[in-house]
């Protein structure tokens, strides 16, 4: 009988992703918007930010790297497809109530050590709570 390989433990959050979302939740409470949530697990994805302004609700896929690296290429799009069925998921349970949500990528590089990270922002289209 073969014995499937020990699942791997899931691993810590690390410190440069943890300080990469402090810096996406804090750039985007600049631009208006309200943080609801950090590392909201749902039975289909973990949603690094849950965020609103006004009655658009916004998942928000947080990537931090170091290096020359485009962070935004590291996501998947069946990702971003879980990330919107989680969203459309909560979406009954939100309040106030959705007139839309989207979900948006915010890609940060820390170019060097101890250099100033550089910080995008990529929103999604817009998309029904109910569709």
């Amino acid at each position: 009988m073969v014995t499937p390989p020990p699942r791997r433990a899931k691993a810590p959050r690390s410190e440069l992703g943890a300080a990469g979302e402090e810096l996406a939740a804090t750039r985007l409470r600049a631009s208006g918007y309200r943080i609801v949530a950090r590392n909201l697990r749902t039975r289909i994805a973990e949603i690094d930010i849950l965020a609103r302004r006004r009655r658009l609700w916004v998942a928000v896929e947080v990537k931090t790297r170091r290096g020359p690296v485009a962070p935004e290429r590291t996501v998947d799009p069946r990702q971003l497809e879980r990330l919107a069925d989680a969203l459309r998921a909560l979406a009954p349970s939100l309040a106030p109530r959705p007139r839309s949500l989207r979900v948006d990528v915010v890609a940060i590089t820390v170019p060097v050590p101890d250099s100033d990270p550089e910080l995008w922002h990529f929103p999604g289209d817009a998309f029904p709570p109910d569709g």
